[in-house]
């Protein structure tokens, strides 16, 4: 399978995983349509994570089977998965936490757009043009992540929150058609999290790509996707547009809680509105 333009179509369909007699995820099933926002949520051990292992290639799936467009992806390495257009972003930010922003996403584009040595040291016409091309789309998702005044700090300098933001910019220079975010809003302040539905809405218009999302902020999910997956003990009990899932009693009863608190408690207020602004990252209060 080559790699095709547009947001991607995911369907997973009946996969299951077992470690040491344990049935961690069993018959599993949802399909994110192109350019959908679809969200996984549930208790700690839901399975949330291990199911997106397997759709990324990380864990492989004993039962099931995980397609991308259509095709099966059963023979898909991880890093083969990324180059039809499979992206995966990671709770801890793997990035270089002695290099600056800006180095850290020109290695981005180095990566993607690979450069031999002997021309760019030389300084040929071509080197140089290649490279004032990766400068541009640096600066523009800087500037679309609101990261400038940024741009110098050294990774290890940032907030838990900045960082991560910084790990999203890394991922949009990829060009995802499914971009897999693993808990994107986990040990940030309270404030740096309210920014991310904004700022996750951005990523969605300007990558034109389809997004699978686990996260324990039940507001933002809800604010977010069109699709919300509920998880329990390696089963989905529901799923479905949000309004259907949160009055649905398996959902409140799994994770929802049986009443409206646990949709609000952890998230803004008006978190299904489009309020807030992307470019709010704290350097204070951080925690995690």
């Amino acid at each position: 399978m080559s790699a095709a333009a547009g947001p991607a179509q995911l369907t997973v369909e009946n996969v299951g995983v077992t470690f040491g007699g344990v049935r961690a995820v069993e018959e599993v099933s949802f399909t994110a349509e192109p350019g959908a926002i679809v969200g996984l949520i549930g208790a700690n051990g839901s399975g949330k994570t291990t199911t997106l292992d397997m759709v990324s290639g990380l864990v492989t799936p004993q039962r099931g089977t995980v397609r991308l467009d259509g095709a099966d992806l059963a023979e898909y390495l991880p890093e083969e998965r990324q180059r039809v257009g499979m992206v995966r972003s990671f709770q801890d930010c793997r990035l270089y936490p002695e290099l600056s922003v800006f180095d850290v996403l020109m290695l981005c584009e180095d990566v993607k757009h690979e450069v031999a040595v002997v021309p760019t040291t030389l300084q040929l016409p071509w080197a140089r043009r290649a490279e004032k091309r990766k400068q541009v789309a640096v600066d523009q998702v800087i500037g679309a992540f609101g990261l400038e005044r940024f741009r110098h700090h050294r990774t290890a300098e940032l907030s838990t929150g900045t960082r991560r933001v910084v790990d999203l910019a890394s991922i949009i220079l990829a060009e995802p058609r499914l971009l897999l975010l693993d808990e994107p809003t986990a040990g940030i302040a309270q404030r740096e999290a309210e920014a991310f539905i904004p700022l996750l809405r951005r990523i969605h218009e300007v990558a034109d790509t389809t997004i699978v999302l686990v996260e324990h902020d039940v507001p933002l999910v809800f604010a977010l996707c069109s699709t919300v997956v509920v998880m329990e003990r390696g089963r989905v009990v529901a799923a479905g547009p949000p309004e259907v899932v949160r009055a649905d009693p398996k959902a409140l009863t799994a994770y929802l809680g049986a009443s409206d608190e646990a949709l609000y408690a952890s998230g803004p207020s008006g978190a299904g509105s489009a309020g807030g602004s992307g470019n709010e990252h704290s350097e204070s209060n951080e925690r995690g």
